[in-house]
């Protein structure tokens, strides 16, 4: 009786090992960094924890980007705008609690807010938060066993990405830190927004 158990068990086995589908085949990192690099709009809710030196701060994190213009809006913890960035290509309009500037005096405004020594690379930062390198630009990105990007080199940052989930047929961060060497970003995606 128990080798006639032990054989159904091998069979059953077998049989269930035969209808287990097949792995699905990895992406293509060429085509996934092309499509990503060419998505030109889309948005998220988020959260953002800064760290520069001792100081650092943590609040909501909003980005819509619409072709070349990007909205950002940091929010303080308790809600509220602490912070408005408006991009159009290469001009940068930003707003601190009623204090506007643009141009350079909008980025020296941004590196001041963030007690960095530089300002954020808004340009990049478009590309790195939905997982792609800036285009035409030198960077060093290793790739994730999935053929997602697990960490980027570029324009002076680290990228690193803890966390992807799905949003429509795309892969996109969920978690990710961005690093200088006077800066540390970490950025967490609550809800992902792109047109179909």
């Amino acid at each position: 009786m128990t080798r006639r158990l032990a054989a159904l068990s091998l069979v059953l086995l077998a049989g269930g090992c035969a209808t287990l589908p097949a792995r699905a085949p990895v992406d293509d990192w060429p085509a996934r960094r092309a499509a990503l690099q060419a998505l030109n709009a889309w948005a998220f809710d988020g959260r953002i924890a800064v760290a520069a030196g001792e100081d650092g701060f943590s609040g909501g994190f909003d980005w819509e980007q619409a072709g070349e213009r990007a909205d950002v809006v940091l929010s303080g913890p308790m809600g509220g705008s602490a912070m408005t960035i408006q991009v159009v290509g290469d001009d940068a309009a930003v707003s601190v609690r009623g204090e506007e500037l643009s141009g350079e005096d909008g980025e020296a405004l941004f590196a001041r807010y963030f007690g960095a020594d530089r300002s954020l690379p808004i340009a990049e930062m478009r590309y790195w938060l939905v997982g792609v390198p800036a285009p035409d630009s030198p960077h060093e990105a290793t790739l994730g066993a999935d053929q997602r990007l697990a960490s980027l080199s570029q324009a002076g940052w680290q990228v690193r990405y803890d966390r992807y989930e799905p949003v429509g047929p795309l892969a996109l961060p969920a978690r990710m830190e961005l690093t200088t060497a006077s800066l540390r970003l970490r950025v967490s995606v609550s809800n992902w927004r792109v047109p179909p």
